[in-house]
């Protein structure tokens, strides 16, 4: 690096150093806390009064429109939501500045763009916070949003194990279905099966029950017999519901978060090398928090349906956090050989200066910790077809090893025959307890 551009990024590294001794955790800490205990609005109060610079304007966005989810703030969840689509569009991680500054301080210097799994989720929560406002138009808009994203997902991501977002294309059919839209419901179940049958090795997560009976139930609906063959010879299965019984009904779907997203750490060693300069690495890595719940049940008076699980985001994360490994260890290993240079300059001032810069670069040279902590660990969907009419729901929560956690009830329902009433709840911690939220049918 010559001195010309080495003095162009003082202002950049000196600017990078005075908040690079603290990581993206530690200034979410007491965020979590709220949300442990079950305030997420006292969780949103934290989070605003202590804002972030402009590189991490987006991953603040994301968790503030998590948690005003969780309080229940669908519209202002939905504004902070599209604000962040808005600042993602606007990142533009190869600038000169960012690039100088990497170089030097780390890949904190980038602005956050959000992770390949957030910018898809993003429009399933807006999804979400519209199916709880009654507006299963603008839901719909939000599941094309989503076939957007993941057309670019699957150009972008190469050989990644994340290519297609299976929960997402299985939430888009639902929302078709419910809007009478059979085929399009069908092109998105079939996308999702293929998701969840390609990824389920690695991340955990079967190819749900509900969804493989909803495609051999509209291969029954639409004629197509061939494909109902081959998924009855692949899933085994005997029996699904009638097309005409099933128009005739009414349908419950509900959608649990549990827990919060990995927590994201920094792990790093220190070397020192034959001329005395000292170097520091650090990469970032998951810690996945303590999972307690186990699934749930969903209970209509004598009818009562099991989970399933329908995403892992805790695997998710970690899984292309392992992708991008080699890469954060290449870039790493730049840095450490610029800033070798950057000593030997300051050295050739003084040998005080020279300490002073390596002391700062070690100081400065900082993984980064930023994520969507906000977002659940796992998500479980459960989904039972009763009568039109009134029905009392309730959901219990039942632990890793099956046992009762805590009731939750629902209260009464109006179901309408043909139609998908949605239903949504937020379990963080047994001190948090849960929040349910109903969409309109």
């Amino acid at each position: 690096m010559n001195r010309a551009l080495s003095r162009s990024a003082w202002a950049l590294v000196f600017a990078a150093f005075l908040a690079g001794c603290s990581t993206y955790g530690d200034r979410m800490a007491p965020v979590e806390a709220a949300v442990d205990e079950g305030n997420p609005g006292r969780a949103v109060e934290l989070l605003d009064a202590d804002p972030g610079g402009p590189g991490d304007r987006v991953v603040d966005l994301l968790n503030r429109g998590a948690l005003l989810r969780m309080a229940g703030e669908y519209e202002a969840s939905n504004r902070a939501l599209e604000s962040a689509y808005d600042a993602m569009a606007e990142v533009d991680p190869l600038s000169v500045s960012e690039s100088i500054g990497s170089l030097m301080v780390g890949e904190t210097v980038f602005a956050y763009a959000g992770e390949p799994h957030e910018r898809v989720l993003l429009h399933l929560l807006m999804a979400f916070n519209y199916l709880d406002l009654g507006d299963a138009d603008a839901a719909r808009v939000e599941a094309l949003r989503v076939d957007l994203r993941l057309q670019r997902l699957a150009a972008e991501q190469g050989r990644s194990v994340y290519r297609q977002d299976p929960f997402a294309r299985y939430l888009s059919g639902l929302i078709f279905e419910h809007l009478g839209e059979p085929d399009q419901a069908l092109v998105a179940y079939r996308q999702a099966f293929e998701a969840y049958r390609e990824q389920s090795e690695r991340l955990g997560v079967a190819v749900p029950g509900s969804l493989q009976k909803d495609l051999l139930r509209l291969a029954d609906q639409l004629g197509l017999d061939d494909d109902r063959v081959e998924w009855q010879d692949a899933f085994g299965l005997e029996q699904w519901p009638d097309p005409a019984e099933h128009g005739d009904k009414a349908h419950a779907v509900m959608i649990a978060g549990v827990g919060l997203a990995p927590r994201k750490g920094e792990q790093g060693f220190m070397v020192q090398d034959h001329r005395g300069r000292v170097h520091s690495v650090a990469l970032p890595y998951y810690e996945s928090r303590q999972r307690v719940v186990g699934g749930f049940r969903l209970i209509a008076e004598a009818d009562s349906a099991t989970a399933e699980p329908v995403h892992d985001l805790d695997a998710l994360a970690r899984i292309l956090l392992n992708e991008q490994q080699g890469a954060l260890a290449a870039r790493a290993l730049g840095r450490l050989l610029v800033q070798k240079e950057m000593i030997d300059q300051a050295r050739e001032a003084s040998p005080i200066a020279g300490l002073a810069m390596n002391v700062f670069t070690v100081a400065v040279d900082r993984a980064d910790t930023r994520t969507w902590g906000m977002l659940p660990a796992q998500y479980y969907m459960a989904r039972i077809s009763l009568p039109p009419g009134e029905h009392r729901l309730a959901l219990v929560y039942e632990g890793r090893s099956g046992r009762p956690l805590t009731r939750v009830d629902l209260g009464t329902v109006e179901l309408k025959a043909g139609a998908y009433h949605f239903l949504f709840d937020r379990w963080v911690s047994p001190r948090g307890g849960s929040v349910t939220r109903r969409g309109e049918p």
